[in-house]
């Protein structure tokens, strides 16, 4: 686990912490022990919080919707478990069984910061976030203007009827791409692909928004 510490930039003191956080709950069924689940709330609320507070910081003006749909773009399981996978914090997950998935990812990312809060303290626990988040955290303005075309296509178009309908699924099963297309008051307006249900939804907002 020293290891570990050096790739987190954070030593513990109760070197429990640092091994429970790791400590999928499938390892802890079959080998005893605690599992990171406890860490993973209570860092999931320091999470919000001090992602919450620093946004609140650097964008003075901006309403408090606004504010809420940018921080979901920071901490939502796929930001986080990217960040985990980056950082290689996952090759020190403990597994029962099953596969590392990008949930556990970002549940790890979760309960380390609540490892570290209850052995170091909040700041230790606010350093460690914006050490690892602060890229996301700039970019979040940026990336919910992006993200939020379909909530702009749902207030220009209040009253009409929005419906979006699979199309095709395509590529490896590992790398699906997802066809969708938009329906406004029974008329198709645009096509897209992504490789996501949601990012192809997006596209086809974004395409008949900007058309």
């Amino acid at each position: 686990m020293s290891d570990a510490e050096i790739l987190l930039n954070y030593r513990f003191a109760d070197k429990e912490l640092l091994n429970r956080a790791f400590t999928h709950p499938s390892y802890s069924n079959l080998h005893g022990g605690k599992s990171y689940q406890r860490l993973e709330f209570l860092g999931d609320g320091i999470l919000d919080f001090v992602v919450a507070d620093e946004l609140c910081r650097r964008y003075p003006d901006v309403d408090e919707g606004i504010l809420t749909k940018m921080r979901g773009t920071v901490v939502s399981y796929r930001p986080l478990a990217q960040v985990v996978r980056q950082k290689q914090f996952d090759k020190y997950i403990k597994m029962g069984f099953g596969e590392i998935t990008e949930k556990v990812r970002s549940d790890i990312f979760e309960s380390i910061c609540g490892a570290i809060y209850i052995d170091g303290g909040f700041d230790a626990a606010r350093n460690f976030i914006i050490q690892n988040l602060s890229e996301l955290i700039d970019g979040a303005d940026a990336e919910y203007k992006k993200r939020d075309y379909k909530t702009a296509l749902y207030e220009k178009y209040v009253g009409h009827e929005i419906r979006f309908a699979d199309k095709a699924v395509n590529g490896r099963g590992h790398m699906p791409i997802f066809e969708v297309q938009l329906y406004i008051d029974g008329r198709p307006v645009s096509t897209a692909k992504g490789g996501s249900k949601k990012d192809a939804q997006q596209k086809c907002c974004q395409i008949f928004l900007e058309q």
